[in-house]
């Protein structure tokens, strides 16, 4: 009597573990687009666009005020935009060095509506270079 064997079957077979790694994969993948989003930051100059923005922003602007500490002990002062409108920013860090000397600030955060204030996670302060400096006396 002659035996039949079964056709050797080809191909991959999926096995749990592959699911789980391919749904691990997948996750990362997901996890990584929505941080990828979150790190780039739109970049404005209008108080305008800032306001109606609803999501974290790069506000660029001119010192509108000298800053003071208010009653809660954050850092606050008035942003001026290019067509001169001015924004409250409120910031939970300390005030910048050099903050009196900015040429420009750059406002990292979003505009609250409930305070009628743009709350900055970060500032950057663009100070007047020691190098501008050096080439004006060098004209002189």
């Amino acid at each position: 009597m002659a035996t039949v064997h079964a056709p050797a079957r080809r191909g991959f077979e999926i096995k749990p573990l592959h699911i789980a790694g391919l749904g691990i994969i997948l996750l990362a993948i997901v996890y990584g687009m929505f941080g990828f989003k979150d790190a780039f930051r739109a970049y404005t100059t209008s108080v305008d666009e800032a306001i109606s923005s609803s999501r974290s922003i790069q506000l660029a602007g001119f010192l509108g005020s000298k800053g003071e500490m208010d009653a809660e002990g954050r850092f606050t002062f008035m942003l001026q935009d290019t067509s001169k409108k001015l924004v409250k920013v409120i910031s939970n860090q300390p005030r910048p060095a050099n903050f009196e000397q900015a040429i420009s600030i750059v406002a990292i955060g979003h505009y609250d509506g409930a305070q009628q204030a743009f709350l900055a996670d970060d500032l950057l302060v663009k100070c007047p270079s020691k190098y501008q400096e050096l080439q004006a006396n060098a004209t002189k």
